[in-house]
């Protein structure tokens, strides 16, 4: 097992908590993948069935909006880079990708399939709620932000609209 990615892992949000043997049980079920600047990781409706995590590079993760004349446009709604992750939630039982996640740089990746995932679970659940704990804990913060933005936002087109009626 290369001492780098047992590394990686302790560096990730996700995997906090976790004891020596389970951060290498964790790193017996990761494959490294490398991408291209510009390459898109996967697309927003995308099926997914895996965990990345980034160890060298920065992406982008959009959300495509299409305008009132009907252009579909990205729009960046974070930036990640190295020992952040992504696709969280194809872990709590498999979903289609809510964002596209495109590589700025040339990327390199650690991949976990969730089914692999499930399966050490099952043979530790320690490990299983740990996770989930620290992905909880990472999705609350996530809807919280979310909760702000979208406020701002109703609260600006609630005073476009108030202006445009006066």
């Amino acid at each position: 097992m290369s001492v780098n990615i047992v590394e990686h892992l302790r560096r990730v949000e996700v995997f906090g908590g976790l004891t020596d043997e389970e951060t290498l049980q964790i790193a017996s079920l990761c494959r490294v993948q490398k991408m291209g600047a510009n390459q898109a990781v996967f697309n927003e409706g995308d099926d997914g069935d895996e965990l990345i995590i980034i160890m060298e590079g920065c992406v982008r993760v959009s959300l495509i909006t299409r305008s009132s004349q009907g252009t579909m446009t990205p729009n960046t709604i974070n930036m990640l880079y190295g020992g952040q992750s992504f696709g969280e939630m194809v872990l709590l039982g498999g979903a289609t990708r809510s964002a596209t996640v495109t590589c700025v740089d040339p990327c390199v990746f650690l991949v976990i399939k969730e089914r692999e995932f499930a399966s050490l679970c099952d043979k530790n659940p320690r490990i299983g709620y740990k996770v989930m704990r620290n992905m909880a804990s990472d999705l609350s913060y996530k809807l919280r932000s979310s909760n702000l933005l979208l406020r701002g936002n109703i609260r600006w087109q609630a005073g476009e609209l108030g202006r445009r009626s006066s």
